[in-house]
């Protein structure tokens, strides 16, 4: 049985605890002034990762605290080895070798206190580091490999599941999960990855993320389980978590505060103690899907034990949340099937069917695009068209600038367009909302068409299929509905995307052609868009009304 299915197994009888703070044990230690000597002599106060390498043997003392508690999984104190973090240290390049130690100590206690009917677990913690994709701070590139070298040395290690917490950025998750996710590839392992945000008091993720909007964003990604940590005490992530209930599918975990920190004599107090933090707790497991609770910063070992004890006979509720299709930005969610319809594409940041965009394109003037992207904002577009191409310029280039403000500054869900696969790419990892592939078909042949299936999958995006095939655009009902069923086919049951994740163009030449059989063009269009639905209805559709 593998772990992740050895994890659900169990969740099917009891809830499984996550331990506690790590940062603040390590600060009530008494830690020799040697211990934060790096390799090179320096000493490096604050970095607590530096601890796994210069004094195993302290942090192993809190893993065992918290094993005695009772906690089911046991976090690595690998917060922040990512390289980026580690270089404000001047240690960038100890990355997988801080990560591979982190948990190797904590494997070693796992494997003295767990037990086959009560096994223990490593829980790869993996932070959101310092940097935020979205605004800015770190590309996607450099954010994916630093997190990659971090999952390696943690699955080296003994690693069982991964933990991306605390995250604040839903681009910085998008990076953690394709670097856990090839990490595992290429160690030929299965770890699960689990997924806890942080909401702030202002209701969402630092990056201006809601609870709805993350579900959304995430939706599409195979992952453990979804949550919420740090932040806010019990009491402020309850009405987040009531929303996270009745919109997600999977388990749910919860590791909170020890309520809301409080500044005594210039040191950071928790006010909750094990008591009133452990029955807290018990409140959450009244709503659907709550199957892992834990603590966050100034939790001991003490709240921990409390929690077993008070959830150990709490048989979780299974997960019944959903959502309707939808696509997202950063800040906000939009369901595909508006009421009242239709769904509004903006087109106008195109360098196609736009001069003004086209100009401002050509003069490489990144930030006098945002002018024409706010305007369709003004207008009432549901989302934006995104496409760059011209000829003689680098599309993947200017796409990627493009969308790096768009992504930060446009309140719209995002649809990249390009022809080539590395620009539509480009774009992918600049979005850090739900965003639209526009768009592919079956023109050159499935191999071309399974590389878009891909992009969708990997980057958790809805893809436009055009019902084009190696003959051409079907122009009569009953082709285009066969073009589009063959589509499904590849992309639902060789390529894995969900069919809410699928929108279908059934295309239709304007009645201006001339042509005698595109005079029933738009009513062709039309009945195979009725036809699709009636077969596939959790698909989506979209036309271009102007032709019809």
């Amino acid at each position: 049985m593998s772990i992740k299915e050895t994890i659900k197994s169990l969740l099917q009888e009891r809830i499984l605890v996550i331990d506690g703070a790590m940062g603040t044990q390590i600060q009530d230690l008494k830690v020799p002034s040697e211990g934060w000597l790096d390799d090179k002599g320096i000493a490096q106060e604050g970095c607590n990762e530096l601890l796994n390498d210069t004094a195993p043997e302290l942090i192993g003392r809190i893993h065992k605290r918290y094993a005695m508690a009772g906690a089911d999984l046991l976090k690595t104190n690998t917060f922040g080895t990512m390289p980026w973090v580690l270089d404000e240290y001047d240690m960038g390049e100890r990355a997988y070798e801080l990560s591979k130690k982190g948990a190797q100590i904590v494997k070693e206690t796992c494997d003295e206190y767990g037990t086959e009917a009560s096994p223990k677990f490593v829980l790869g913690s993996i932070g959101p580091g310092t940097k935020l994709p979205s605004l800015g701070h770190i590309h996607y590139d450099e954010i994916y490999e630093g997190y990659k070298l971090v999952a390696l040395g943690l699955i080296d290690g003994g690693c069982d599941v991964f933990l991306l917490e605390t995250c604040q950025d839903p681009l910085q998750i998008k990076a953690a999960l394709h670097a856990c996710q090839d990490a595992n590839e290429e160690r030929d392992v299965q770890l699960p990855v689990m997924v806890s945000v942080t909401i702030e008091l202002s209701g969402s993720m630092l990056i201006g993320t809601n609870a709805e909007t993350i579900v959304t964003i995430l939706e599409p990604f195979d992952i453990l389980s979804l949550g919420f940590n740090c932040g806010t005490g019990p009491d402020q992530v309850k009405k987040h978590l009531k929303t996270l209930a009745e919109l997600w599918h999977k388990p749910i975990s919860i590791h909170a505060n020890a309520g809301l920190p409080q500044n005594r004599g210039g040191y950071t107090y928790y006010p909750m103690g094990p008591d009133e933090f452990s029955q807290k707790q018990l409140e959450f497991t009244e709503f659907d899907g709550v199957s892992f609770l834990g603590g966050c910063c100034g939790t001991t070992p003490q709240h921990i034990q409390a929690l077993k004890q008070t959830v150990e006979v709490v048989k979780p509720k299974v997960p019944a949340g959903s959502i309707k299709p939808s696509v997202a930005s950063l800040f906000n969610t939009v369901e595909l099937f508006q009421e009242p319809a239709p769904l509004l594409i903006g087109e106008r940041s195109n360098a196609t069917g736009s001069k003004a965009f086209r100009e401002l394109i050509l003069a490489s003037d990144y930030e006098g695009t945002l002018t024409v992207g706010q305007a369709q904002v003004r207008d009432g577009a549901h989302m934006l068209d995104v496409n760059v191409e011209f000829a003689g310029r680098d599309g993947a280039k200017d796409m990627r600038a493009v969308m790096e403000l768009y992504n930060q500054k446009i309140p719209l869900p995002l649809m990249p367009d390009a022809t080539r696969p590395n620009t539509i790419e480009e774009g992918l990892k600049c979005i850090g909302g739900k965003p639209i592939i526009n768009s592919t078909n079956l023109e050159d042949g499935e191999e071309n068409f399974a590389t878009y299936c891909k992009l969708a999958k990997k980057y958790g995006a809805v893809l436009v299929c055009l019902v084009i095939d190696e003959e051409g655009m079907a122009r009569s009902k009953e082709k285009k509905v066969a073009v589009a069923k063959r589509m499904y086919d590849l992309a639902v049951n060789t390529h894995g995307l969900e069919p809410q994740n699928i929108m279908f163009d059934m295309l239709a030449f304007t009645v201006g052609t001339g042509e005698e059989e595109d005079r029933f063009a738009g009513k062709n269009a039309y009945e195979a868009i009725k036809e699709i639905h009636e077969i596939y209805p959790e698909v989506g559709s979209t036309l271009g009304l102007s032709n019809i």
